[in-house]
């Protein structure tokens, strides 16, 4: 049995794609400044990121794929960002939430509310454990199974 060499494609790829090397919380926030409208988030970690890069962005003028200025909103807490975010999808706008751990079990409430409504946003979770008997801001897939249903 021999192996048969295959031909390089005589074409270059029609989307050959952005050569780049990103952590998890950079690449979130490259799409969802090109694919979102508006934001609401509270910083909690590991998600803090996400945020700061979305207010980054919108800080540097960044517009998405249709040309559209971003907006961005940080309320008091993870359940009033539900709330905004919500807000944000029921006037109409492709809307994004940046949250993790005790933020996503704290929001739970404004989530079936917005599930209710057929409202539709993406919630971005930087997975981590719920803290339970001591502190814990490390990986871990509870917050994310605490709000699955």
């Amino acid at each position: 049995m021999s192996a048969k060499k295959k031909d390089a494609p005589s074409q270059a790829p029609r989307y050959p794609g952005i050569p780049t090397a990103l952590d998890g919380s950079a690449a979130v926030v490259e799409m969802e400044t090109a694919a979102s409208e508006a934001a609401g988030a509270y910083p909690i970690t590991p998600s803090t990121q996400m945020g700061e890069g979305w207010a980054a962005a919108l800080a540097a003028g960044k517009t998405n794929v249709h040309g559209r200025r971003l907006l961005f909103f940080e309320p008091e807490g993870e359940h009033a960002a539900a709330a905004v975010t919500a807000g944000l999808s029921m006037v109409g706008l492709r809307a994004t939430n940046f949250s993790s751990g005790q933020g996503i079990a704290y929001m739970h409430e404004s989530l079936y509310a917005a599930a209710g409504k057929r409202l539709t946003y993406v919630l971005n979770i930087a997975a981590r454990a719920i803290t339970k008997h001591a502190l814990n801001v490390h990986a871990g897939h509870d917050d994310y199974h605490a709000v699955d249903d």
